[in-house]
């Protein structure tokens, strides 16, 4: 299921149509020795891949700009409580500081992924010289 995922993606990419044709199937035989649950974790891990590797601004800068915005909303709050001297939470501190360091991390792994695929690409349409 995974290839066929990723071969649907391809023929998108690539501007090609898909035409659904009628085919015979046969249940009478012994079905797949592969876990349905497992073989569906597969897929969608596959899936998710693809996506990084083909939309890294998508997979990783705006979720990480997501988690840098909730962090920063949890630093006000932070701010709104601590300023006033009612003391410091030692929990939402520290999940304000993950939250925000992770968003930071993962919006700037988004932006160099997108710019090493780009550059890949524009290799890649180099021609060698003889």
């Amino acid at each position: 299921m995974a290839i066929e995922s990723e071969m649907l993606a391809d023929a998108g990419r690539y501007g090609l149509r898909v035409k659904e044709v009628p085919i015979g199937v046969r249940y009478d035989v012994d079905g797949s020795t592969e876990n349905p649950v497992r073989h569906r974790l597969a897929v969608l891990l596959k899936i998710i891949k693809d996506i990084e590797h083909n939309k890294p601004l998508y997979s990783f800068t705006l979720p990480g700009s997501i988690l840098r915005m909730v962090g920063l909303y949890m630093g006000l709050i932070f701010l709104r409580t601590f300023y006033p001297g009612k003391g410091l939470e030692f929990g939402p501190t520290m999940l304000m500081i993950l939250l925000t360091l992770v968003g930071v991390f993962m919006f700037f792994a988004g932006i160099l992924l997108h710019s090493i695929a780009g550059l890949i690409t524009h290799l890649g349409h180099l021609k060698p010289e003889n």
